[in-house]
């Protein structure tokens, strides 16, 4: 998973330079970027803890026995799930408002497209 979050961080960023909505210009590609450089981050912190926990799931598991101390553990992955759908909503709906780096740009693009 880790591999995955730096290259959707690093796939987000070369998109975002390369395509015309560009990084700092319009309010929910700058707020894409920081959930997923934050969702990194979380996921780069806790994996220790995931480590020690499948540790313990895969010791457990030929007993037959349930993981002891992995109940209710649901509030990480509950939190992602919801950060990644917030991402996903934002790539397709794309809500308008240009960020104060972003208006200089647009009204100079504006202008240089006019006879």
């Amino acid at each position: 998973m880790v591999p995955l979050s730096v290259l959707a961080l690093l796939s987000g960023v070369a998109q975002a330079l390369l395509t015309p909505w560009g990084l700092f210009r319009h309010y929910w590609v700058v707020f894409k970027l920081l959930l997923t450089v934050v969702a990194t981050v979380v996921q780069l912190l806790t994996m220790p803890e995931i480590s020690v926990m499948a540790n313990v799931a895969a010791r457990s598991v030929p007993n037959g026995d349930a993981a002891p101390g992995l109940e209710g553990q649901l509030l990480h992955p509950g939190a992602g799930l919801v950060v990644l759908l917030v991402i996903t909503v934002l790539s397709v709906v794309k809500p308008r408002g240009l960020t104060l780096s972003g208006q200089p740009k647009q009204a100079a693009q504006r202008s240089s497209s006019r006879p």
